[in-house]
Formats: structure tokens, sequence, C-alpha cells
């Protein structure tokens, strides 16, 4: 049992040594003061980064702010948004530029609604493609993704021209074929029929332009949704903006 005994003692003798220092120390610092002996923990330079002396005042960035989860769902939804956007954009100037590319090489006249088809399918293509862009290159040049109060505005702005485009493409050409369907010009009983629709081309251009209508109808509720969603940003940021503007006004009162 000897041999238990004196590592014991020498146990209890270091943690007894401890104890005391500790309780020392606390008188110490109790009293403002530091013990005769105390060592402060230093810091070797070597941690710091090259050319820091000292009395350099040192800058540190801020780490990066998490995204919570129900911001990240709605990045991800709004980012497929618009892609579909991007590719419903793609497929109205696939639709519409057909006819297009027909009249340019047969060197006929353009038809004005085609063309503005044409160009409601470009603009909104683009305008997809940035916002599909953007958010990564911002993000890349630790600029943030976000948007500030200030851009949020234009952006509706914009993102409700567009909406009205769709409309007004949808009307254009949801008056002219919807309802409509090729008939068969060998019929006589139908003859009167097939006048009326020969006016809008034939039976592949008829089908084509039907589609095409369900098409636009599509993008402009992806637009709808879009242009509601900034709309709803820039109001929240707005109303952040003035109660926080509200809470400066009242502090500088209270000075």
């Amino acid at each position: 049992m000897s041999f238990l005994a004196v590592p014991l003692l020498k146990l209890g003798y270091n943690q007894a040594k401890k104890h005391k220092a500790k309780k020392d120390l606390q008188k110490y610092q109790n009293a403002g003061v530091y013990p005769p002996n105390y060592q402060p923990e230093q810091h070797p330079m070597s941690g710091y980064p090259a050319g820091a002396t000292p009395g350099t005042t040192m800058h540190f960035e801020s780490p990066p702010q998490e995204q919570s989860k129900s911001a990240k769902l709605t990045f991800m939804l709004f980012t497929g948004l618009r892609f579909l956007q991007f590719i419903f954009g793609l497929t109205v100037i696939g639709l519409y530029g057909r006819d297009v590319h027909h009249d340019h090489s047969e060197k006929h006249t353009w038809h004005s609604k085609w063309v503005y088809a044409l160009v409601t399918g470009f603009f909104a293509t683009v305008t997809a493609a940035v916002h599909l862009v953007l958010p990564f290159v911002m993000r890349k040049t630790k600029l943030g993704a976000g948007q500030g109060p200030a851009l949020l505005l234009p952006q509706f702005a914009w993102e409700f021209v567009v909406t009205v485009l769709w409309l007004t493409l949808f009307g254009i050409f949801g008056k002219m074929y919807i309802g409509v369907h090729p008939s068969d010009s060998s019929s006589s009983s139908s003859s009167s029929k097939t006048d009326m629709t020969s006016a809008l081309g034939d039976a592949s251009k008829i089908n084509r332009m039907r589609h095409a209508v369900w098409i636009d109808i599509i993008n402009l509720v992806f637009w709808v949704m879009t242009a509601s969603w900034v709309l709803v940003r820039w109001l929240k940021s707005r109303r952040s903006a003035f109660s926080g503007g509200a809470i400066d006004a009242e502090k500088g009162g209270q000075i």
C-alpha cells in the first residue's frame, strides 16, 4: 500500500497548492491589483498579420451571416422561377420568330404583331438572364446578394412594364387564335369558315399560334409572381427604413 500512498500525497499537495494560488489570485483581483509574481498570457506576434506593430489598429472583417432556411428556400424558389422565365421567353421567340423569319426570307412585309411578340420575348429573356447571373456575381465580388431599397423600386417598375407587355401580347393573339381551329378546305359546307381562318395562316401556323397563346399566359403568370414579390420586398424595406429613422429621431430627441 505504500506505493499508492506517495502518489496520492503528491496529488493532494498539488491540488491544495493550486487551490491556494487560485484563492490568492481571486483576492488580488477583487482588490483591483495583480499579485507580485503574476505573469499575464503572452500573445506572440507570429499570430498577427505581416507588418503589424504594437499600437497598430487592426480591422477584421465580420464573418458572413448565414441565411436562414426560409431565405434559402425563397432564393431557390425564385431562382427556379427566373430560370422558367428564361426558358419560356426563348420558347416564345422561337414560336413567333419562325413566322418573322419566313416573311424575311420570302421578302414579305413583317407583321407588327409578330415583331412585338419577339421584342417582348427578348426583353423578358434578357431580364431573366440578368437576374439569374447577378446574385452569383455579387456574391463572388463580396458585394452581397441583397438589394437595397433604392434598387427595388426601379426593379419593380421594369417588372411591371414586362408584365404589361405580356398581358398585351396575350390579349392580341388570344383574340386572334383562341377558339380558332384549322378546317378542311375540301369541304364545301365550311367554305366561309375556311375563308375566315385562311387569313390567319395554314393549319400548322394556326396550331403553333394556339400553343403560343398558352405559353404567353404562362409567361404572364410568372412575371406577375416576380413583380409582386419585388413589390413586397420594396414595401418591407421601406417600412424597416422608416421605423429605423423614427427610432434614430427619437434617440436624438432624448439627447
